[in-house]
């Protein structure tokens, strides 16, 4: 429990901060008297019984079961300096029910707290996790920012020569500001650009993640611009479809690793009501991104899992309208299980590129590697599974996935309705 000496000196303000089931940051902001009573346990900080459950396409209406009480429980750990707006921290939060027995059955980051407890007491190896973050740059009218240096493909020096190199210069100086490790940073494609993130354990790495989008988001504000990290973040089939990419990996490397990949493809088809969260994050399921036939491939981006090496990958059915806590909780459920149990690893590792081959040439040359089965092609499909996966229940809980899963049918039903146009500006309004 931190002191008042463990504050940052300079900082005034602090950002309580959460996700909710959404995938969306939210915040309250208190004083530094305030965050010191809180940290001492003094007082503690309540919300309304929406505090996790409001769907973005109807959002502010939601749909709780009643009048409920919940506290935030900040985690002063993951206390970091707002390199954007140096005066302030951030603190990233739980959430609990007050007087619920099981208080903290419905908190994402909770469930994986306690995963990373179980997996460290039965497991030798640590996680290690990084990301990739892939966004553009819209205008006040949410169109792509058109500029003399229009940045045209992947890599190139286009696109970091004016304003847009301007100002992620200018992103990346605050996050060393807030203590934040950049791999590096560069052109992804036309109109897209990535930031990536150097690897921590994973809670580190997610609250890091968070803190590296806010900042993204905040500091293109203040040049007029929206940072839209939206996996469509343009209509009609047009322009990039931005991910959000994780790479894990378990450390030393003691040759147990393809059961814990065996047990995370055993689930992809689950596991992607958690990582493409959202309607329009099936826009992404295609070739070079998230990938339409479940499988893994060393160096192969057209797979949701593209191996880096035998206990290195990169996870790629993930995108920024994720609650990554949610979705980590869940990869790793799936990784301990297939360790526990010794997971044969029944597919070979694929060589194959399925979007540069007819539907009926890819089927035949993957189902000879042992891969049939099919990425989910919407929201709905991939909730129709997670709904009717039993394990899944036990390693997310029963509660938290319930209302969960009442969240996504929201989005289903609501955004099923709207027109492309309608739910890409909803979409961009969040993220």
């Amino acid at each position: 429990m931190p002191t008042d000496i463990n504050f940052p000196p300079r900082v005034e303000y602090f950002r309580l901060q959460w996700i909710d089931y959404s995938g969306v940051l939210r915040v309250r902001i208190v004083s530094r008297s305030v965050a010191l009573d809180l940290a001492k346990n003094k007082q503690s900080y309540t919300l309304a019984q929406n505090c996790l459950i409001i769907p973005i396409s109807t959002a502010p209406a939601c749909f709780p079961d009643g009048i409920e009480e919940w506290l935030l429980i900040p985690d002063w750990k993951s206390l970091r300096v707002c390199g954007f707006k140096n005066n302030y921290a951030s603190v990233m939060c739980g959430t609990s029910r007050a007087g619920f027995v099981a208080s903290s059955a419905r908190c994402p980051r909770s469930r994986l707290c306690d995963v990373l407890s179980e997996f460290g007491s039965t497991h030798s190896y640590s996680i290690m996790l990084g990301f990739e973050i892939e966004f553009s740059f819209l205008d006040q009218g949410f169109n792509i920012v058109a500029c003399l240096d229009q940045g045209i493909g992947y890599s190139t020096s286009t696109g970091l020569r004016g304003e847009m190199g301007n100002i992620l210069d200018e992103i990346v100086s605050a996050l060393k500001v807030s203590g934040i490790e950049i791999y590096h940073f560069h052109v992804e494609m036309a109109d897209q650009y990535e930031i990536a993130l150097s690897p921590l354990p994973p809670m580190e790495a997610i609250d890091a993640l968070i803190m590296t989008q806010e900042t993204i988001r905040t500091i293109a504000i203040r040049h007029g611009l929206r940072a839209q990290l939206s996996p469509k973040p343009v209509g009609g089939g047009r322009g990039p479809k931005n991910g959000l990419h994780a790479h894990l990996s378990l450390n030393p490397a003691q040759g147990n690793e393809n059961h814990f990949l065996a047990g995370i493809l055993r689930k992809v088809r689950s596991l992607c009501a958690f990582g493409l969260a959202n309607y329009d994050s099936y826009e992404r399921v295609a070739g070079d991104c998230a990938g339409e036939w479940v499988a893994y491939g060393s160096g192969n981006k057209d797979l949701p899992i593209r191996q880096v090496n035998h206990h290195r990958w990169e996870i790629r059915f993930l995108d920024a309208t994720a609650n990554v806590y949610l979705f980590m909780a869940a990869i790793i459920s799936a990784g301990m299980e297939g360790l526990l149990s010794q997971r044969h690893l029944a597919m070979e590792d694929c060589q194959v590129v399925p979007s540069a081959l007819s539907f009926e040439e890819a089927k035949r040359q993957l189902g000879e590697k042992g891969i049939t089965e099919r990425t989910p092609k919407s929201l709905k499909e991939s909730i129709d599974a997670v709904t009717e996966d039993k394990e899944m229940k036990d390693w997310v809980g029963e509660e938290l996935l319930t209302h969960y899963v009442r969240v996504k049918q929201k989005e289903v039903e609501h955004f099923g309705k709207m027109g492309e146009d309608e739910r890409r500006i909803k979409m961009l309004q969040y993220f």
